[in-house]
């Protein structure tokens, strides 16, 4: 039985371009509407058939091939990623820094700043830390560190503010 591929006159290894030219090209010879023969339409028919199941196979392969390669070189997420965070674009720098094939401390630092534009000030404490961990000599990773921790208090006194507040106001109601 043939593959896919070679059924559409391809190699293995075949693009997403080249599977569609492919297909269009054998649809054009072996349409049924070309022929006015019944036997050759029938043919024709049969020959279309297994040529679009042959497509959608191959589609499903090269399709598999381009997630499977989602991944990108640190040093290109990383730059992608600082270009997404001058434009204040934290989640779509966020997903850039996922693809990352590997992590160093610049990584875990990026990170860091993009959880803190978000907000998310326990995870980007962390992400600092283990930034500082990896690259202990850096001071800049440190202070970014220290920054998240801060905001991280601020936030739990806020937290803390708010809810005494709120506990003050229901005190008064039943008094």
């Amino acid at each position: 039985m043939q593959s896919a591929f070679e059924l559409l006159g391809l190699q293995p290894g075949a693009d997403e371009t080249s599977v569609r030219a492919a297909y269009h090209q054998l649809v054009k010879t072996c349409h049924p509407d070309s022929f006015s023969d019944p036997e050759m339409q029938k043919a024709g028919q049969e020959r279309l058939i297994s040529i679009n199941l042959a497509y959608e196979q191959a589609m499903k392969i090269v399709e598999s091939r381009q997630t499977a390669s989602a991944s990108l070189p640190c040093e290109q997420a990383k730059n992608w990623a600082k270009k997404l965070l001058e434009r204040r674009q934290y989640e779509l720098a966020l997903l850039q820094l996922s693809k990352a094939e590997s992590k160093d401390a610049e990584w875990f630092a990026l990170q860091g700043e993009t959880l803190t534009g978000l907000k998310q000030y326990l995870s980007a404490y962390q992400a600092w830390r283990t930034a500082a961990r990896t690259d202990p000599s850096c001071l800049a990773y440190r202070r970014g560190a220290l920054e998240a921790e801060m905001k991280l208090k601020k936030m739990g006194s806020f937290t803390q503010k708010t809810l005494s507040q709120v506990k003050a106001l229901f005190q008064r109601k039943d008094s």
